[in-house]
């Protein structure tokens, strides 16, 4: 059996948000769709670098055809919490046509490149974000229904004559 991984607490909002978009254009009956948007993407971001500065989870879908990463040595840096960008840099080969934009993103958006990576490095390994069991709260349950049955007086026979 395999060791199950979970996604560190800082990066789970943007895990979901890449898993849930990729998901969302990964179609059997479409299989280019997904290819075709992180195509368009990633010439857009050519163009305009800043295009994508605060959403990392966009940023990972464009890096994840350009970008190879040493998840063994990347994803136990992450754990404990945020690694440094000299830390997550080492464990990133690049395609040498996308060199450039890399370190356009590394001089001026370095965090969101980086939360960029371990998003990444996360979904390569197939993470999952952990689930809490907390007990069900019911107090909000019966304020609803405490305000229903304030309607349902003598004001509910009035308006049920209509």
């Amino acid at each position: 059996m395999s060791k199950i991984i979970f996604v560190p607490g800082y990066l789970i909002d943007d895990y979901h948000l890449l898993t849930e978009n990729i998901e969302s254009y990964k179609d059997p009956e479409k299989p280019d769709l997904f290819n075709n948007y992180v195509d368009s993407l990633l010439a857009q971001l050519n163009k305009t670098p800043e295009f994508l500065a605060g959403m990392p989870d966009q940023l990972a879908m464009c890096l994840l055809l350009v970008v190879k990463l040493d998840c063994a040595k990347l994803s136990p840096l992450s754990l404990h919490g945020e690694p440094t960008w000299d830390e997550v840099k080492t464990c990133v080969s690049i395609h040498k046509n996308y060199r450039p934009l890399l370190t356009t993103l590394a001089d001026k958006f370095q965090h969101s490149l980086k939360i960029a990576l371990l998003l990444l490095c996360f979904y390569e390994l197939g993470a999952t974000t952990q689930e809490f069991n907390a007990q069900q709260d019911d107090s909000e349950e019966l304020e609803e229904h405490d305000d229903y049955e304030e309607y349902s007086g003598q004001d509910q026979d009035f308006l049920d004559d209509y």
